[in-house]
C-alpha cells in the first residue's frame, strides 16, 4: 500500500490538499455545536455527529487516491473527471451548510442588518430594490435571470475555451484546466467557510428580513429563466451564503482564465460575466457589496494560488517519449 500510495505522487495537485482540508475541517465542524444537525427540516441517517465524521473521512481519503489514479489513465475520460472532480462536490459541500451554518449562530441570526446600513449610508437607498422599481421591464428581468442563470456553465465555459482555442498542445491544456480547477476551489471551498462564520441572507430575504418582498410580488415576472431560477431557489438556495456573492467570484474565476487563453472571445464572455455580476442587484438575490466582495475575494484568492501554489505541470504531463504525451 505504501508503494502504491507513494507512486501517486507525481500525479496529486495542490488543489487535492485544499479539498482534503476543507472536507476534514468541515466534518469536524459540528463537535463544536452537535445541536446544528436539528437546524434541519428533513434529518437523513447522516445527519449526527458519528455518521457524519465518517462520511468526511470516507470522502477525504478518496480525494487523496482516486483524483491521482484517474489523472494518471490513458482513457481522456478518466483523466479529465481526474481534474475536474473537485467542483462536482460542490453541491454536496454546499448543501451542508444548511446545518454547517448555524455552528457559530442560530437560524436568522444574520449580518444582513449591518450591509443594509451600509449600503443605505454609501447609495443613500437600496440598489437591489431601487435599481428593478426603476426599470420593471419583463423582458429586462428575463434577460437578467438569464445571465445570473449561466452561472453554473462558466467552469464548462472555461475548459471549452482552454481547449478549443489557442493551438496549445495537449499537455499545456491539462495544466491550464488544472490551474482553473484549482482557482475555482480555492475561490468557492473560501466562500463556504466565510458563509459558515458569517452569514448573510441577502435581499432575496427582505421579506423574511422585513424590508421588502421579491420581484415577484411587486408585480414583475418573467418567463422561462425566471421560472428555472425560482424552481432552483425554492428546491436549492440557503439562507446566508450571500457575502461575498461565490456567483460573482466564482465566475470571475472562469471568465479570468478564458480572458487569458482565448483573447479573441474575450467580448462575447466578458459581457456575459458583466451581466451576471449586475443580474445579482436586479433580481434580488445580492447586495451591491456582495458583488464588490466576490470581485475582490475571487482577484485575492486567484493571487494567491498563482504566487503559493506550484503549477498544476509536472502531475499532468506523461513521458514525452510515449505517443500520449505528444
Amino acid at each position: 500500500m505504501r508503494r502504491f500510495l507513494a507512486s501517486l505522487q507525481p500525479w496529486r495537485q495542490g488543489y487535492d490538499w485544499l479539498g482534503i482540508l476543507y472536507v476534514v475541517l468541515s466534518g469536524f465542524l459540528p463537535l463544536l455545536n452537535p445541536a446544528c444537525f436539528a437546524a434541519l427540516s428533513e434529518r437523513g441517517p447522516l445527519h449526527a455527529l458519528g455518521p457524519h465524521l465518517a462520511l468526511h473521512a470516507v470522502v477525504a481519503a478518496a480525494i487523496y487516491v482516486v483524483p491521482p489514479v484517474l489523472r494518471r489513465s490513458t482513457a481522456p475520460g478518466a483523466r479529465l473527471l481526474g481534474v475536474i472532480y473537485l467542483p462536482l462536490l460542490f453541491p454536496w459541500l454546499y448543501g451542508e451548510l444548511a446545518f454547517l451554518g448555524v455552528v457559530f449562530r442560530d437560524f436568522g441570526q444574520s449580518f444582513d442588518p449591518l450591509l443594509i446600513d451600509l449600503e443605505q449610508r454609501v447609495f443613500g437607498l437600496q440598489p437591489s430594490l431601487a435599481w428593478s422599481r426603476a426599470w420593471p421591464w419583463r423582458w429586462l428581468l428575463e434577460v437578467m435571470e438569464f445571465a445570473y442563470f449561466t452561472y453554473y456553465f462558466f467552469a464548462i465555459i472555461g475548459l471549452v475555451l482552454i481547449w478549443r482555442t489557442g493551438g496549445r498542445g495537449r499537455d499545456r491544456n491539462w495544466a491550464l484546466s488544472a490551474a482553473l480547477i484549482r482557482d475555482l476551489g480555492a475561490v468557492m471551498l473560501s466562500c463556504y467557510a466565510w458563509y459558515a462564520v458569517f452569514p448573510v441572507w441577502g435581499p432575496k430575504y427582505f421579506e423574511y428580513l422585513g424590508v421588502a418582498g421579491s420581484v415577484e410580488s411587486e408585480g414583475l415576472r418573467g418567463w422561462l429563466f425566471s421560472d428555472v431560477m425560482r424552481w432552483i431557489h425554492a428546491n436549492g438556495a440557503l439562507c446566508g451564503a450571500a457575502f461575498p456573492s461565490s456567483h460573482v467570484a466564482g465566475s470571475m474565476v472562469s471568465w479570468w482564465w478564458g480572458w487569458k487563453v482565448a483573447p479573441r472571445h474575450r467580448w462575447w464572455f466578458t459581457t456575459l460575466w458583466a451581466m451576471l455580476t449586475l443580474s445579482i442587484v436586479y433580481c434580488r438575490y445580492h447586495y451591491v457589496v456582495d458583488l464588490v466582495g466576490g470581485v475582490a475575494w475571487a482577484a485575492f484568492v486567484m493571487w494567491l494560488t498563482a504566487r503559493y501554489m506550484a503549477a498544476p505541470a509536472d502531475g499532468l504531463r506523461r513521458d514525452t517519449g510515449s505517443p500520449a504525451g505528444r
